[in-house]
């Protein structure tokens, strides 16, 4: 149906009215506007303290359902946060479970119970990068004097599904780019989605449903500087088999 130009072929329980749109044919200049955007666009994790209007949250989104899924039926759910004074309040929260963490793993006792918790990949991952960090930033994030894992974010994504599911991954790349193409910035926060999981209160202060879980989290608003210059980067490693 989606490669038929004329409406001829149909399939039970699907129509073109409700299923399909038109897309736009192929316009000169797209590769160099895509290029544009791509290359000016990078995380903001400093934000004005402005409101972002509903009809923006609401392209973003549209723009998100464009991402196409490895695989249906779509699992991949969206709770829009467009309240600055709820996330601010649920950051406390979020910096008790991990400082428990941090506590569990100096504590020479608790420290194969935590490994057994949390699995040897994610347990890894905790120890070299993101506790490290955290350790570092506690003092700061105890006093509220600053605040690392919302970043003061205006308005928030979550990304939730019953299980673990890479469609969220494409999901949060569109979400990423019409949130630039718009004018805001937009970061990809890991933090967020554990400590969601990990805290029925938080849970239930998002409308996570039950048996979800938070597998990403986007943090969206006006940045608040405007950047002259992009970074060139490089792969870690590049291989060309020909």
């Amino acid at each position: 149906m989606a490669a038929c130009p004329t409406k001829s072929i149909t399939i039970e329980s699907l129509s073109y009215e409700n299923d399909f749109f038109e897309l736009p044919q192929r316009q000169e200049g797209w590769q160099e506007a895509f290029c544009g955007l791509i290359s000016s666009r990078r995380s903001i994790r400093k934000f004005q303290d402005r409101p972002v209007p509903r009809e923006l949250l609401e392209k973003i989104v549209r723009a998100i359902t464009f991402a196409p899924p490895g695989f249906t039926p779509l699992t991949v759910e969206l709770t829009v946060v467009n309240n600055r004074e709820l996330i601010r309040s649920a950051v406390p929260l979020m910096v008790e479970m991990y400082d428990r963490l941090l506590k569990m793993q100096a504590n020479p006792f608790m420290r194969p119970f935590f490994k057994l918790m949390v699995g040897k990949e994610t347990y890894q991952v905790l120890g070299e990068h993101v506790l490290p960090l955290m350790k570092v930033r506690m003092p700061a994030l105890k006093a509220g004097s600053e605040d690392t894992i919302a970043r003061g974010a205006p308005a928030m994504i979550l990304f939730h599904a019953p299980a673990h599911n890479d469609d969220v991954f494409i999901a949060l790349a569109f979400g990423l780019l019409a949130a630039h193409s718009l004018g805001l910035g937009a970061c990809a926060i890991g933090l967020i989605p554990p400590a969601i999981n990990r805290n029925p209160k938080l849970k239930k202060m998002f409308h996570i449903p039950e048996g979800n879980l938070v597998l990403s989290s986007m943090m969206l608003g006006y940045p608040k500087y405007k950047y002259s210059w992009g970074i060139n980067r490089s792969p870690a490693g590049l291989t060309y088999i020909e």
